[in-house]
């Protein structure tokens, strides 16, 4: 009987989250694509402003409990907008890093809802890039949130999670030069805050998580 006891527990088990159980280890690749093309018809013509921005993250997490994860994470960006007629033409690109907190809650076999979450910074520049000013913007932002979504563990080795909802907090600083020889820097400081979902309500983002 202890035997039969025993064997159903290791099978609930399995079917429950076996993939989160203290001491795993997660390697995490996240991918965020997001595209728009606009067409503007004007009297001389039509004028079309396209903006892409790539996001990638790549990250590690330890479960400290079941169903309880702390992580670390690296993350860059590149983004454009591209106008044309070459009036607006601008580049981004950004560095970042957070630590995050992560309690896991089943749903129903292998798919969970999580909560959590983080605190990091990021650092970015922003140049445009055909203006008479040459004008370059770099922001130093420092933030915290919370967030939530759901994570489908497909096998003891994989699992493949999405953002749905985030509230975030943050603090920025600016320094904005023009390259037209006058040397004018311009600094200034701003807080934000933002609720927002994400995921794949309103664009491409996921993460793919490598367990051992």
């Amino acid at each position: 009987m202890k035997r039969k006891l025993l064997t159903v527990a290791a099978v609930a088990l399995a079917l429950s989250g076996y993939a989160q159980t203290k001491g795993t280890n997660t390697l995490s690749l996240g991918v965020s694509v997001q595209t728009s093309k606009v067409d503007y018809v004007i009297p001389s013509g039509t004028s079309t402003n396209e903006v892409k921005n790539n996001n990638f993250s790549l990250g590690y997490g330890h479960f400290i409990n079941d169903r309880t994860k702390l992580g670390i994470e690296l993350s860059y960006t590149d983004g454009s907008s591209t106008s044309s007629g070459g009036t607006q033409d601008n580049h981004t690109k950004g560095y970042g890093a957070n630590v995050s907190y992560q309690k896991y809650y089943p749903i129903v076999k292998k798919f969970y809802a999580y909560a959590g979450g983080s605190g990091g910074f990021v650092q970015s520049k922003l140049t445009y890039d055909n203006l008479s000013l040459d004008r370059k913007y770099n922001t130093n932002t420092y933030n915290v949130g919370a967030y939530g979504g759901v994570t489908w563990f497909l096998t003891e080795r994989w699992a493949f999670e999405t953002q749905l909802l985030s509230a975030r907090a943050g603090y920025s600083t600016v320094d904005q030069s023009d390259g037209n020889g006058s040397g004018t820097v311009y600094k200034n400081k701003n807080t934000s805050f933002d609720l927002s979902t994400k995921g794949f309500i309103n664009d491409l983002g996921f993460k793919i998580y490598l367990m051992f």
